[in-house]
């Protein structure tokens, strides 16, 4: 699996901000702008973890989770769902869905690198071999 991220928001300034973040925290990423990219993207370069948003054209991000949920080729690749909704029902949906957590925007550059380090167990270990 590629060691590489794929962040799905159809808001251009998010992307660069999540993009920002993850450079700087050392992971190399990619973008889809809606549901639909992000499905094909996902299929093409199979992403090691996904930063997704709920709300975007074409189709949501629960669309994409069910998807790949559906699809034993993408069923085992970590979502972490990063939105502005911040009512209980749509962080109950993305955990049942599959989800591995709920980030509530705005987004903290701190939990986003806590988040996926914790859902990237070959980049802890590596973290965790360097610094014995």
């Amino acid at each position: 699996m590629s060691k590489r991220i794929l962040i799905v928001d159809d808001n251009p300034d998010t992307i660069h901000i999540l993009t920002a973040i993850l450079n700087q925290g050392g992971y190399a990423t990619f973008e889809a702008r809606d549901g639909i990219e992000a499905l094909q993207k996902i299929r093409e370069e199979m992403p090691a973890l996904i930063l997704l948003d709920i709300m975007m054209p074409k189709l949501d991000g629960f669309g994409v989770m069910e998807a790949m949920r559906a699809d034993p080729g993408m069923n085992q690749i970590p979502v972490l769902i990063i939105s502005a909704k911040v009512d209980p029902t749509s962080k109950v949906r993305s955990i049942e869905l599959g989800a591995k957590d709920y980030i509530v925007k705005p987004i903290n550059p701190d939990e986003i690198l806590l988040k996926v380090k914790e859902h990237l167990p070959e980049y802890k270990l590596c973290a965790d071999f360097g610094e014995n």
